[in-house]
């Protein structure tokens, strides 16, 4: 049996681009079932926009207007919740798919039954929705970073099940799309697609303002530039906490996990999402003592491949320099 489609978009004020995505949904080679809009209280043409859009669509649309502000993530979760199909694609208001967006994902998904999460590139455009020759997977691995750290709610599909391991979404996160792939990363079932099926439109109002989506040629010093060799321990310190919140979900989630047929990963799981959280705290212990101090201690990290799952020798190399 065909899987049911769905596309989950949280908007707030996005009149003056909201009509090109709508659009771009009706030109889709495989057409969705419905869309979910949750509405977060926009105060300009938001509405008006999508209830003519109800009209003409040739799916089901689906309007939520939230009586309070509920902030992105909240509001991204409502509509989460509010999807009745196999498959929920996320959507931002201001971006633009590709025609073969839904087709191709829908068919990958469909193909791999072990997948739960699907991430797609995208090419970056300007605020007119002009493209650049850049994608933001491209950026991603130019500024050296691993493919794992591509995480973008926007070209995301998944299967409506995995819903019931990643929701609710833990309060203390900023982030729904990292919250997403970050279980399916823990648990090796998110696949990454690299082939582009959408435009991201960059510009003065992006919720999210990554080095990674700036459309323009980027290299590894340009990631030297943005984070140099600045005090880190705040940011590792969020990650810890991101890792701790899904190493939690994980281990309140074992009846869940068997119904997804994930039990026996379970345990590798947890137990890697243990050694990350230990190399993230000793890294905060590094450089907490003085420089003359931390050799031996970065060497003991490197020793026991403590570094892996960073940048490898230049994550050592900043320990070592960094104030």
């Amino acid at each position: 049996m065909t899987a049911r489609v769905s596309i989950a978009m949280a908007t707030y004020n996005g009149a003056q681009y909201l009509q090109e995505q709508l659009d771009s949904f009706l030109y889709q080679t495989r057409q969705p079932n419905e869309l979910v809009v949750c509405d977060d209280g926009s105060t300009d043409a938001t509405l008006e926009i999508l209830e003519a859009f109800h009209l003409q669509a040739p799916f089901a649309v689906h309007i939520y207007r939230n009586e309070a502000n509920l902030g992105y993530i909240r509001n991204f979760e409502k509509a989460l919740s509010l999807c009745t199909g196999d498959i929920i694609f996320l959507s931002d208001q201001d971006d633009v798919w590709f025609c073969n967006k839904v087709e191709t994902m829908a068919a990958t998904l469909a193909t791999r039954r072990d997948i739960f999460v699907l991430q797609a590139d995208m090419v970056l455009a300007d605020e007119d929705m002009n493209p650049t020759a850049y994608t933001q997977l491209g950026n991603v691995v130019a500024l050296g970073h691993s493919p794992d750290t591509y995480l973008t709610g926007c070209g995301t599909a998944l299967r409506k099940t995995w819903l019931d391991l990643a929701l609710p979404i833990p309060a203390e996160l900023a982030a729904h799309d990292n919250w997403i792939h970050r279980l399916a990363l823990a648990l090796g079932v998110r696949m990454l697609l690299n082939t582009p099926l959408q435009y991201y439109r960059r510009h003065g109002d992006n919720v999210s303002n990554w080095l990674a989506s700036r459309p323009a040629r980027l290299t590894g010093l340009d990631a030297l530039r943005d984070s140099g060799l600045r005090d880190a321990t705040a940011g590792w310190r969020s990650e810890l906490e991101r890792v701790r919140a899904t190493r939690l979900r994980l281990g309140a989630s074992t009846e869940t996990l068997r119904k997804l047929g994930l039990a026996d990963r379970q345990a590798a799981a947890m137990s890697a999402l243990d050694r990350h959280m230990e190399d993230l705290g000793n890294r905060i212990q590094i450089v907490a003592v003085p420089r003359v101090r931390r050799l031996p201690r970065v060497l003991a990290m490197w020793m026991r491949g403590g570094y892996r799952p960073f940048a490898g020798w230049k994550s050592a190399a900043k320990d070592i320099l960094r104030p």
